[in-house]
This record gives structure tokens, C-alpha cells and sequence, in this order.
């Protein structure tokens, strides 16, 4: 059996979780990097996730089936037992031996199933802080954050045919039009982070997703991710006072990827609702919102 704690039982304190790393999924888009978030968590159940104590450490688990026809319950035992929680022990969570490094484990309670492992992505602030002081645009929640200057002067040069290529940071904190269940289940992946590189060879635009490595962005290589890499044939900008006062905004200002240098900013997003040959294909890089009162964002911290 994998080294546990067997029956730790869990109790309503609040602990203070750190991830590393070697914890961070690989994703197409989110930044672990090397620095982690410190959040509050609290052992037990929420929403789809499930927060157990392993050897001493949480770890986040998420629902993956409630399909139990094909697991052993031959493991619904003490020896296996790495975890229960909630009066009476309503919640209990086992090895499975098809999975000896937890990658998977089962739950037994009011709604259980197969839960899968699932790290947090979120990062620390001063990763974001060690972006603004790099040569990349970060626009935060969609508004340019730092970095305007950088992302002018890519523009700047782009609309006379000059070669450029610019770094795209992309960091959002929580929604708080969420639960608070799903809120704390969630609390551990934010505030996320990722990258884009926009290049421009004169004639078309590409767009594809890196990494921060060592102060320096990487090109994803992956076979997996070169699915992500678009190209477009314009850079197109448009600004203007919000549509309509249901508008999480006032002002916008808007840079658009796209291959279609006639239509509108509303023609534009609402082909999305059409059919797929009818859809604009198109990707929003650069955003400047002043934000109304009630954006749904949480703040940095």
C-alpha cells in the first residue's frame, strides 16, 4: 500500500496548503512555473472536488465517474482507508490498487465515485509581479494590466508591414459570481496565468501558446499543442462606450485577430452564435476596459 496517513479523520480547521512544481499539470495554456500558491483550504467535500489528507499533505481530488461497474470493491477496506471525513464518516476514500501512486481514488459517500487527482494551477503573485518587469504585455481579467507601451509599439509597426512578435501574458483571478462551495474548491487555481507569442512576418499573424523558462519564453513544441498555433491575416482594433448598460463595462478598446477585414466588432461575435461555416473565426489579444462596479472579478491577492 501507498505511504498514508490510514483514517486520518478530518476536523473544521482551516490549513494552510502549498503546492510545487512537480504538482502542476500540464496544460495548454496555464503557468505553474516554479512558485506556487499559498491558499486556505479546508479538508472535505465541495462541489465536484474532494480535499483529503494524504502522508501529511491535502491533496485536491476531482469527481471523474460515478460509474462504479467496473471497480474492485475489494478495496473498500480498512487496510486500504487513506482518508474519511464528516460526521458519522459520511465521506470515505480509498486506494485502488489499479492506481498504487493515487492518481485515482475511490469516495464512498452521498455521491461518490472515481476521483481524480487534480493540482492546482494557480500561481503566486510575485510571478506576476516578475512578468511586469519583463519585456510582455499582462493584461489582467482581459485589460491591459502593464506593458501598453510594448503592445503600441508591436502595433505601431505591424500596420506598416514591419516584422514584430510580442509576448502576451494572460492572468485572471476568481469569478465571484460562483458559489461558495465552488469558490473554495476552485480558490487553489487562481490567480491563473499563461502566455501567447504574436508574430508578425510581414504578411500573416501567428499566434501560439509558450511557457516562461528561466526569465525566457519558450515556443510550446509538443505535438499535442500545435493545435493551438492560429493564423489570421489581420490585427484589427476597435473601441467604443459600452452597447448596452447590462455591460460589465463602460469603455472598451480591443485588438482582434481575423481573417476578415470588413465586418464589424458585433458582426464579428455574433457569427459565433451561427454555424460553424458561418463563424468568424477570430481571437481577442489585447484589451483596455474601465470596468463597472460590479465586474465579477475577485481582486489580486
Amino acid at each position: 500500500m501507498a505511504a498514508c496517513s490510514i483514517g486520518k479523520e478530518a476536523g473544521d480547521e482551516t490549513v494552510s496548503l502549498s503546492t510545487d512544481a512537480s504538482s502542476v499539470t500540464e496544460n495548454d495554456d496555464v503557468s505553474g512555473g516554479n512558485e506556487a500558491p499559498e491558499i486556505e483550504v479546508k479538508e472535505g467535500v465541495y462541489a465536484d472536488y474532494a480535499f483529503i489528507t494524504i502522508g501529511g499533505e491535502i491533496k485536491r481530488y476531482k469527481l471523474f465517474s460515478e460509474d462504479l461497474g467496473d471497480v474492485d470493491l475489494a478495496c473498500v477496506s480498512d487496510d486500504n482507508l487513506l482518508f474519511k471525513w464528516g460526521a458519522g464518516d459520511a465521506w470515505r476514500f480509498y486506494e485502488m490498487k489499479e492506481y498504487p501512486e493515487l492518481d485515482r481514488v475511490l469516495g464512498l459517500g452521498p455521491g461518490g465515485g472515481i476521483f481524480e487527482a487534480a493540482p492546482f494551477r494557480g500561481v503566486k503573485i510575485s510571478e506576476i509581479e516578475a512578468v511586469k518587469d519583463s519585456e510582455a504585455v499582462l493584461l489582467l481579467n482581459g485589460s491591459v494590466e502593464s506593458g501598453k507601451e510594448i503592445w503600441e509599439d508591436f502595433y505601431t509597426k505591424t500596420s506598416k508591414h514591419i516584422p514584430a512578435s510580442v509576448i502576451i501574458a494572460h492572468c485572471y483571478t476568481q469569478s465571484s459570481n460562483v458559489s461558495e462551495a465552488l469558490k473554495q474548491a476552485e480558490a487553489g487555481d487562481y490567480p491563473c496565468l499563461y502566455f501567447k507569442k504574436l508574430t508578425y512576418d510581414g504578411v500573416e499573424y501567428v499566434l501560439e501558446p509558450v511557457r516562461r523558462v528561466d526569465d525566457e519564453y519558450v515556443v510550446r513544441k509538443d505535438e499535442d499543442y500545435d493545435r493551438d498555433t492560429k493564423y489570421f491575416m489581420y490585427l484589427r482594433h476597435f473601441e467604443g462606450e459600452a452597447e448596452f448598460p447590462t455591460m460589465i463595462y463602460s469603455y472598451y478598446s480591443i485588438y482582434i485577430l481575423t481573417d476578415d477585414g470588413a465586418s464589424d466588432r458585433d458582426e464579428i461575435e455574433s457569427s459565433q452564435w451561427m454555424d460553424t461555416t458561418g463563424a468568424i473565426p477570430y481571437a481577442e489579444v489585447f484589451g483596455e476596459y474601465t470596468w463597472k462596479d460590479n465586474a465579477p472579478f475577485l481582486p489580486l491577492q
